[in-house]
């Protein structure tokens, strides 16, 4: 076991769940409700245990997307975006643990990774020649079943086909609040930090609408200046352009 999942295991430790909180009969129950819905659907459906610390449900749509059905989700990464999806983990679980108890189950998080395809198999990548290479998938992760005293102890996900199919070599990572429907960034602090004072201000002016030149004369400053500014921008936010660096920025609460 790698450092982080060693970290995130001391971290699921932390909320100290009792064998006398855990229904597994209703968890049972539920369990081969959700089963059968993934096979009507054809649903990469995976939960995990977090009291057992191990996988204890794995869809066989894995078999249709993935060519394989994997003893954990992990093993189908891509191994430059395994390290990046633990260290996401780590931060989101810091995240909800510095929340009050009665809030900690109401968020989603969303990750775009690679995955990799073993064989197109018969479903949504038959005859598309994905055979063998690396697909960008979402994972939405939820908890969907507490113990007795609201402890989060079943967590569900759900992979899919990402529509954008353009290679990329980063995880792209956000957070939904279920309760008020709005999606945002719980590391926004470290957005805030990564970015210099100059940086700051070619985003605001950006998100308000400006060009380059525009944001040069405003500033007083060059062109290039600011278009290296705005490459260092979407490097740090990891966004492919300024629309998606604002969004990203909004999400954040680092821009109006």
């Amino acid at each position: 076991m790698d450092s982080a999942q060693e970290k995130i295991r001391e971290l699921w430790a932390r909320q100290g769940i009792l064998p006398a909180d855990l229904d597994y009969g209703s968890w049972e129950r539920k369990r081969a409700e959700i089963a059968k819905m993934a096979t009507l659907s054809r649903s990469c459906v995976f939960a995990v245990d977090v009291y057992k610390e191990r996988y204890d449900y794995i869809s066989e749509g894995f078999v249709d997307l993935f060519g394989v059905l994997p003893e954990t989700v992990e093993e189908l990464l891509h191994p430059d975006d395994r390290a990046s999806v633990a260290d996401l983990q780590i931060r989101h679980s810091k995240f909800i643990y510095s929340l009050p108890a009665e809030e900690r189950n109401d968020y989603r998080t969303i990750y775009q990774v690679r995955m990799r395809c073993v064989e197109a198999g018969s479903g949504a990548l038959a005859d598309s020649g994905a055979e063998g290479r690396w697909i960008n998938v979402t994972s939405r992760n939820q908890v969907i079943e507490t113990d007795r005293r609201g402890k989060a102890w079943i967590v569900m996900g759900l992979i899919e086909l990402a529509p954008d199919q353009t290679p990329t070599d980063r995880v792209r990572c956000s957070v939904l609040n279920l309760r008020t429907g709005r999606f945002f960034n719980p590391y926004a602090e470290s957005l805030e930090w990564a970015l210099t004072e100059r940086e700051s201000e070619i985003l605001s002016l950006m998100a308000r609408g400006l060009l380059s030149k525009e944001i040069a004369e405003r500033l007083g400053i060059s062109k290039l200046t600011v278009d290296n500014h705005r490459k260092n921008i979407l490097a740090k936010l990891e966004a492919d352009n300024a629309i998606e660096a604002i969004n990203a920025a909004r999400r954040a609460g680092l821009v109006e």
